[in-house]
């Protein structure tokens, strides 16, 4: 039996882009190969939420080629990369091990088959849908080129293979109408249809796909290089409220109606969190249940327009609290982490079905960095 070909870190990255794709992050976030050669040979990956010392130190124990990592490792542009800062010690601790990193946040938030999404179907909810459908601040363009038919399929695979004309679960996503194009080139052109110094009037094909904002400048370069003309015409159009699939959060139903007790023994189960603090109604039959992992609290809204009977999130804030309490939907905050870390095994589930027998994963499933502190119990002593 042959081998599998070795995976680099941009196999690796390649793979989560077709799952997680990368352009469809928030323009605020950092995400993709954070640190490393992307083309380094890589045989173990460990995966987690954060570099935080207790995985660094399992790095150290069981040495790996990447490091796989919900939130950012390089999040700020850096001054310095030092040991005794808090902002770059981890990353200057894996580079002393020789250790990649991928990011891959924002982007595995509002995936079709991301973060929230993950949870809904752990929670056993129905018919899940994204709560806020699209990726607020991912910036979609509309790209449109007008190009000869003989090139049209040429000039779209050009800009597919940059990552243009992506929906949700859908590539190469485009449109395409015909018409006619005229133009009149210079003693000093040399156009591909026509010649010089006379009007043309040809037959073109009008192409339409949907580019994500960060990847407007490498798929111009694509469609460039693909297109016939000395000159190519191409549109860039912003889209307001543009979609690429995807969103924010996820709602569905629960297979039946239960009392609110039931459904948060339900949560705790499913994602086995640190704590549950709820705020809003103590009586509530649940049936629609919504749900952002990470820190959502500010979707708490859009979650009762959705008809929600029960918020799942994290991070809740004190006046946020205030806010469900007066609005008659329970909100729960499982913590930030609690919910998020249920992606790490769909990025296992990726690099098995594509680099099986050539990659190594495991998952480091941390609790959350705060922890709660129970009462003491005192004996024979009375309260002062």
């Amino acid at each position: 039996m042959s081998r599998p070909a070795p995976a680099t870190v941009r196999d690796v990255w390649r793979a989560l882009d077709e799952r997680f794709p990368f352009a469809h992050r928030a323009d605020w976030d950092n995400v993709g190969i954070l640190l490393g050669d992307p083309d380094s040979v890589v045989r173990t990956v460990v995966i987690a939420l954060d570099a935080t010392p207790a995985v660094l130190s399992s790095l150290r124990r069981r040495p790996a080629d990447l490091l796989l990592t919900h939130h950012p490792v390089v999040f700020t542009p850096l001054s310095s990369i030092r040991p005794d800062q808090g902002s770059s010690a981890a990353a200057y601790a894996l580079l002393r091990l020789g250790v990649s990193v991928i990011s891959a946040h924002t982007n595995a938030d509002v995936a079709t088959r991301g973060v929230s999404d993950v949870m809904a179907r752990r929670l056993g909810l129905r018919s899940i849908r994204p709560l806020i459908p699209g990726e607020p601040g991912s910036d979609a363009c509309k790209l449109v080129v007008f190009v000869p038919p003989s090139h049209a399929d040429a000039v779209l695979s050009a800009a597919a293979d940059a990552g243009g004309g992506r929906i949700g679960e859908y590539a190469r996503c485009a449109f395409r109408t015909p018409g006619t194009g005229t133009f009149l080139g210079s003693g000093k052109s040399t156009p591909f249809l026509g010649k010089p110094g006379r009007e043309e009037r040809v037959e073109e094909a009008r192409v339409e796909t949907v580019v994500a904002g960060s990847l407007v400048p490498s798929v111009l370069r694509a469609v460039r290089r693909a297109h016939p003309y000395e000159e190519p015409a191409v549109d860039v159009i912003p889209l307001r409220g543009g979609a690429l699939g995807g969103g924010v959060g996820a709602v569905g139903d629960l297979p039946g109606t239960v009392p609110l007790p039931e459904v948060l023994d339900a949560v705790r189960r499913a994602f086995r969190p640190s704590w549950i603090k709820v705020a809003g109604p103590r009586r509530k039959m649940v049936r629609r249940v919504a749900i952002v992992g990470g820190s959502g609290a500010e979707f708490a809204g859009a979650a009762r327009e959705a008809g929600a009977d029960l918020y799942v999130t994290g991070d809740v804030k004190y006046h946020q609290a205030l806010e469900a309490a007066a609005g008659g939907m329970p909100v729960a905050d499982i913590g930030h982490a609690s919910g998020e870390r249920w992606v790490l095994p769909a990025f296992r589930r990726v690099l098995q079905e594509r680099f099986r027998g050539a990659v190594a994963a495991r998952v480091i499933m941390e609790e959350e960095p705060l922890r709660m502190v129970p009462q003491r119990r005192t004996r024979g002593r009375k309260k002062p």
